[in-house]
């Protein structure tokens, strides 16, 4: 005869982005590389010219912040 099961526990995760960082480490440069992007430019004959342009676009991180939305850098363009 088989012994009874016991209940198992689930495992908790702990919550790191939600713990205090104590490290105070700022992040100099954080962000999206190589964005490619359509533009129209205007040209001197006071037409438009459609391209495709390619942006980099970061931000730097003070030790207090914990990120930064990146989705909304394209949100910007």
């Amino acid at each position: 005869m088989n012994a009874p099961e016991t209940p198992h526990k689930p495992t908790v995760m702990a919550d790191v982005q939600g713990s205090a960082d104590t490290r105070r480490i700022a992040i100099n440069k954080v962000g999206i590389k190589a964005i490619r992007h359509p533009v129209g430019v205007l040209d001197k004959s006071g037409g438009v010219q459609h391209t495709i342009a390619v942006f980099n676009m970061y931000v730097g991180l003070p030790h207090n912040f914990k990120g930064t939305h990146m989705s909304r850098f394209v949100e910007i363009l």
